[in-house]
């Protein structure tokens, strides 16, 4: 599998250079005297030394990468320098280990050991054994760009691993790197620790603290600096650290795991202390562990029991209530009175992380056999809320429970709320088009102060004629109901619930295009409904705006405007406005097509305008659909990916491509669908994001 170039890491300053070296001829000799050493298979092995007067190739899309093995003995490290001009073609280096990637031809995580892909002359490649054994490693050079071939060099070196802070001894408590040898430690502060990760060699850490007194609060203290490495740590109570009573896996400085002994006898625990990520080399901690009376041992119950099952729920009144307890098995029951036509909100707080975080349940039944919502909190806070439908006042039971895992117990307030429910309000004007057979036709335009509610869906119908793009934008605010939108090619689909294309985001605002490409006019059904997994709410009113395209066979997406996927750094343009995400220049870049869809005719070009002046810049094509922040804009483009051809703008920021988009993007023929962005630098420290680069919107053409 190739990777493609919008996985790989470009140095800002080395954008332009890596466009422009897909435009220079590379150098071809003859096959190496090493062929055929394509695959893993057939690695020629390497010595220490110099090899010169190689040759990788790779064109058309059939690439014939070389792989040579190289054994390198306990305790010493690989490097190979991998020499080339990368205006000839980028050339990446690759490292395996064919015991757990016997292919030796994966790039994503974990496939490698390590890679050396920059887009720059020459690759340095290092690889550490730290184990007590020796191994082999295949060496897989490839050619990256779409080049014919490049020639090479590689010096390869086996070397005693240099002193480092990860090669000095193991700390006093290893081995401890499994469960089974976890080693003893004391309560108070131990000092002076170390922990390897997988860029090293893997070593975890494992700990047993032994007899904690039934009644007591163990809490364990991992203590790094995060910047040298991430570390996480675990906490078990069994000894076979399987059942995990806690977990702390923050980015920031120090780790601390608690855990509560209620067993009735002495107790040991188990931690397990490791590096986080493919990256961590390893790092210096020290340990703090210290244990506590549980203040839930002895805590004294609220004036409001015995409410301890559904059976005894105390009746509770609107309002605040505080100074409430929770323990493990002694979990707290109310009934709850909501008028007709009123939303119930209830809110727990609490102080976190020193005790149990408290969990809420809610029930509309007395026999608490139907849970219409929940809330397993953190951080101090939870909600839940209920709207009464039924058409009578009625009774709900909310339940109040410690996270076991967390603690066990908890003081809490509750605050109860019930108003008017927004959702039992009135249809708007243009009901009933409750399912596909009521569909109100509309057209072009805007439609304002619309509502939908769960079990009162939205449909419209309008009419598309052949080749026109229908685009629907829902405009709402989603933290009042969460909407989606969606648009069926004909009222057949629309009764199957096949919809053509949609749009389920959880942000302010749905957007969604189709173009009509059945050759005859058509009339399209537009879906507009409440997502049920919304439990803030059930309704929402909102704003529709309908447009055509006129025919275009190019449709636009994909853009930074907020519709859809957010922008990296909130740099989102104007809504509407077709423009990628904003750039220094305060807009996005916009892409157009010229020309036609028509393979045979081959005359298709971009076009992008807003973009940076007198700066490189790349049309991108991609074979499926996808929606990521990347740079300072949204990549849509998905794998497999072709770098089409490469544009200079000029002091307007515009530029039109002038090859065989047909022939560059390796169209296969009609009915081929692809999708279009132009990715363009945006240099001098001055990108919304700081990333140097950008996107425009997008464009979906289907070759006919």
């Amino acid at each position: 599998m190739r990777l493609s170039f919008l996985t790989k890491t470009v140095g800002l300053g080395a954008l332009g250079v890596v466009m422009a070296a897909n435009l220079a001829a590379a150098q071809c000799p003859a096959a190496d005297t090493f062929e055929p050493n394509d695959d893993c298979l057939t690695a020629v092995a390497l010595a220490n030394g110099t090899y010169n007067s190689l040759t990788v190739e790779g064109t058309g899309g059939v690439y014939n990468d070389d792989f040579y093995s190289v054994n390198l003995p306990a305790g010493e490290q690989l490097v190979v320098d991998c020499l080339f001009l990368n205006a000839n073609g980028d050339v990446d280096v690759y490292f395996y280990d064919p015991l757990t990637s016997p292919a030796c031809g994966g790039e994503a995580a974990g496939d490698y050991l390590v890679r050396g892909f920059t887009a720059s002359d020459n690759e340095n490649v290092v690889w550490n054994n730290a184990s007590a054994a020796a191994m082999t490693i295949i060496v897989r050079v490839e050619l990256f760009s779409a080049v014919a071939c490049n020639d090479y060099s590689l010096v390869v070196t086996t070397q005693p691993i240099p002193p480092g802070p990860c090669t000095g001894p193991d700390d006093s408590f290893e081995e401890n790197d499994d469960c089974a040898s976890a080693a003893v430690m004391p309560t108070g502060l131990t000092t002076g620790l170390r922990v390897s990760g997988a860029a090293f060699a893997v070593d975890d850490d494992y700990y047993v603290i032994q007899a904690v007194p039934n009644g007591e609060i163990l809490t364990v203290d991992c203590l790094f600096v995060d910047a040298t490495g991430d570390i996480d740590m675990t906490i078990f109570s069994d000894a076979a650290c399987t059942t995990q009573v806690d977990g702390s896996f923050s980015t920031t400085d120090n780790e601390q795991v608690t855990a509560s002994n209620l067993s009735g006898a002495p107790m040991d625990f188990y931690v397990r202390v490791y590096g986080f990520g493919t990256g961590f080399d390893c790092n210096n901690y020290d340990m703090s562990v210290t244990t506590a009376p549980d203040p839930c041992v002895s805590a004294i119950d609220d004036g409001l029991e015995d409410n301890d099952s559904c059976a005894t729920a105390v009746a509770l009144a609107s309002g605040a209530h505080a100074a409430l307890l929770t323990t493990v098995g002694d979990e707290d029951y109310y009934v709850l009175t909501v008028p007709v036509g009123e939303i119930l909100t209830v809110d727990v707080t609490y102080v976190s992380g020193v005790s149990a975080d408290v969990d809420l349940e809610l029930f509309d039944d007395l026999a608490c056999t139907n849970q219409v919502d929940f809330s397993f909190s953190f951080g101090g806070t939870g909600q839940v809320t209920w709207s009464n439908t039924t058409g009578v006042a009625a009774s709900v039971v909310l339940r109040v429970a410690p996270d076991a895992t967390t603690g066990s117990c908890n003081n809490y307030d509750l605050n109860i709320v019930t108003i008017p429910d927004p959702c039992a309000g009135t249809d708007d004007v243009l009901e009933d088009n409750d399912d596909c057979a009521s569909a109100t036709p509309v057209s072009d335009g805007t439609y304002s102060s619309l509502f939908t509610v769960d079990g009162d869906e939205d449909y419209y119908e309008v009419t598309v004629a052949d080749l026109d793009t229908l685009t629907v934008d829902i405009l709402f605010t989603d933290a009042l109901g969460d909407l989606d939108l969606e648009i069926y090619e004909s009222q057949a689909d629309c009764v199957l619930d096949i919809p053509a294309v949609g749009s389920y985001g959880v942000v302010d605002n749905e957007s969604v295009s189709y173009t009509n490409t059945t050759g005859a006019t058509v009339t399209m059904v537009i879906h507009v409904y409440h997502w049920t997994g919304d439990s803030a709410s059930n309704c929402n009113t909102y704003d529709m705006v309908i447009g055509g395209s006129g025919g275009s066979f190019a449709t636009a997406m994909c853009f930074g405007d907020g519709s859809g996927t957010p922008c990296p750094c909130a740099n989102e343009s104007v809504l509407g406005a077709g423009e990628g995400c904003k750039s220094s220049l305060g807009v996005g870049a916009i892409l157009t097509a010229n020309g036609s869809a028509s393979f045979a005719a081959d005359d298709i070009s971009f076009t992008v305008t807003q973009a940076r002046a007198l700066q490189p810049s790349m049309l991108v094509q991609g074979s499926t659909l996808i929606a990521v922040p990347f740079k300072d804009g949204v990549l849509c483009m998905g794998n497999p990916t072709e770098r089409v051809e490469v544009v200079f703008l000029d002091a307007n920021g515009e530029g039109t491509t002038a090859t065989s988009i047909i022939t560059n993007g390796n169209i296969p023929g009609p009915g081929a669908t692809r999708y279009y962005q132009q990715w363009f630098r945006d240099p001098g420290g001055v990108s919304p994001c700081g990333n140097g680069s950008n996107f425009s919107n997008g464009l979906t053409v289907v070759y006919n």
